[in-house]
């Protein structure tokens, strides 16, 4: 009968105690429980220690450990072991020691530190948490780990009414579809969006990413990128001032100074915007547009146009480059135009439409298609199909001139090697006695006709069949009749510079 009430008078005790110390008042931290009590003075604050599965409540707010300290005078909780906070039975902080202050309501953890609530589990070695205003924040290292996502950094903030993450310094999120790896990283868990900022790289198992401002949805695979960004995928690379890729759908867009390389066909492309689709494998940019690829000697070739387009429809085996409309080529020692272009790497074949003009040394050459057959990453030999001819100029308004319905050339480094006429082929040939004086002019109309070339200038004819040949004085006839049909001089559209805008 003593023992049962002297057990009854200590909780009597205590729960006496525990209102004399802490009083009514809503915000102060109220004792529930604990083995043993103990009633101190501490200058003019009182203290009471608690000790053994400890129970303590503040409102909403349930707190437990091992043992505690609780100062009257600044509403003030040290609680040690087993540190166990629960808050509105939604976020659960567990660690080793607790500073907590009543009034403010704001903790101080530290020790193994792991915060939980509904959507993702925090754990580090000391966490500040602000219960009111649900405000967190580590820098000692963290790691959060959500659904699918699991992020480390040095240091993070959280603010879950705004359903706001911060985090800063070594910043890696781990995803099943990706890794993301940053200097800066906001997300916010209502949108699924992070926001980054510094230098971040995206790497996944289709592409890599680099920007260093930028935002990504986890949710939708979709994301903007901008300042150095660029976008490694498959075998190309997508650079420009700002990106926007879907990597669902594996569309890119791209704006402004862009600069795609396909490694594929060895091809640079430029221009002011463009879309890659990475499920068509199709890439075209528009707006200053160019491409640049290096050929034979390390010499590069040049390609403009309005729009580029590079397409790769791999079950088929093709693998283009077009290019639309005011097409321009520039070698060192070959350049064209065209109104547009088509670039078949499976057989290296370039193909100009549409009014196509080429120069090679001192001569034009031009018909109603351009073929040129590349070997080696060297124009080798072309094709003229239809309305064929060759002009270079000899002095004046005097023209070597040489027309056919088809033609067949070989180059040399690009220039003129070897060129064969056939059908209706026409020719009017300045024939020179020395290399000051002629001998007269001669016109000749033939089946088929062979020239050789030497230094990109006529050196050798044959004619082959049924040749029809008439040699003028130099100046017998009128200069409009010493022009073939068709015949036109085009040198103020040829490209005589690299154009790089």
């Amino acid at each position: 009968m003593l023992k049962i009430l002297g057990k009854s008078f200590l909780l009597f005790s205590i729960v006496i105690c525990s209102k004399l110390v802490l009083g009514q008042t809503k915000n102060n931290v109220e004792i529930l429980g604990a083995n043993n009590f103990e009633y101190l003075k501490a200058g003019d604050n009182n203290v009471s220690k608690l000790i053994g599965n400890v129970r303590l409540k503040q409102q909403n707010t349930l707190m437990f450990c091992d043992s505690a300290l609780i100062y009257e005078k600044d509403n003030l909780v040290e609680a040690y072991s087993n540190v166990r906070i629960n808050h509105n039975d939604s976020v659960t902080i567990t660690g080793n020691y607790l500073l907590y202050e009543g009034n403010s309501k704001k903790a101080l953890i530290k020790g193994k530190v792991q915060l939980m609530d509904k959507n993702m589990t925090l754990t580090t070695e000391q966490l500040d948490y602000d219960l009111t205003n649900q405000y967190g924040y580590y820098a000692t290292g963290g790691n959060i780990i959500s659904k699918e996502n699991n992020l480390i950094s040095i240091i993070g903030y959280f603010y879950a009414r705004r359903n706001e993450f911060f985090f800063k310094n070594k910043v890696v999120l781990t995803n099943p579809e990706y890794v993301m790896t940053s200097d800066t990283l906001l997300y916010n868990t209502f949108s699924k969006t992070s926001y980054f900022f510094g230098p971040t790289k995206i790497k996944s198992a289709t592409d890599q990413i680099y920007c260093e401002n930028g935002w990504y949805n986890t949710q939708s695979d979709q994301s903007q990128f901008s300042k150095n960004a660029v976008i490694f995928t498959d075998k190309k690379m997508l650079k420009a001032d700002s990106l926007y890729y879907d990597r669902k759908n594996q569309l890119g867009k791209a704006y402004r100074r862009i600069h795609v390389f396909d490694s594929v066909q060895n091809i640079h492309l430029y221009g002011a915007s463009g879309v890659s689709n990475g499920k068509t494998k199709i890439t075209f940019v528009n707006g200053n547009s160019y491409a640049a690829k290096v050929m034979d000697k390390n010499d590069t070739i040049f390609l403009y146009a309005d729009t580029l387009l590079v397409s790769e429809r791999f079950k088929k085996q093709k693998q283009l480059l077009k290019a639309f409309h005011q097409v321009k080529i520039f070698k060192s020692d070959l350049q064209a135009i065209c109104d547009s272009l088509v670039y078949d790497r499976d057989d290296s074949v370039m193909r100009m439409f549409h009014k196509p003009i080429m120069w090679s040394g001192l001569n034009q050459i031009f018909s109603d298609t351009i073929q040129f057959y590349i070997n080696n990453n060297s124009m080798d030999s072309f094709d003229l199909l239809s309305d064929a001819m060759i002009i270079s100029k000899e002095k004046g308004a005097h023209y070597n001139q040489v027309k056919g319905r088809n033609m067949k050339g070989t180059l040399d480094s690009s220039n003129l090697k070897e060129v064969k006429v056939f059908g209706n082929a026409q020719s009017i040939f300045y024939a020179k006695e020395d290399s000051v004086n002629y001998i007269g002019i001669n016109m000749i109309d033939c089946s088929i006709m062979n020239y050789e070339f030497r230094k990109g200038k006529m050196y050798k004819a044959n004619y082959i069949t049924d040749p029809d040949a008439t040699l003028y004085p130099l100046d017998e006839l009128p200069i409009e009749q010493l022009r073939l049909k068709g015949f036109k001089w085009y040198e103020t559209k040829r490209p005589k510079r690299i154009y790089i805008q």
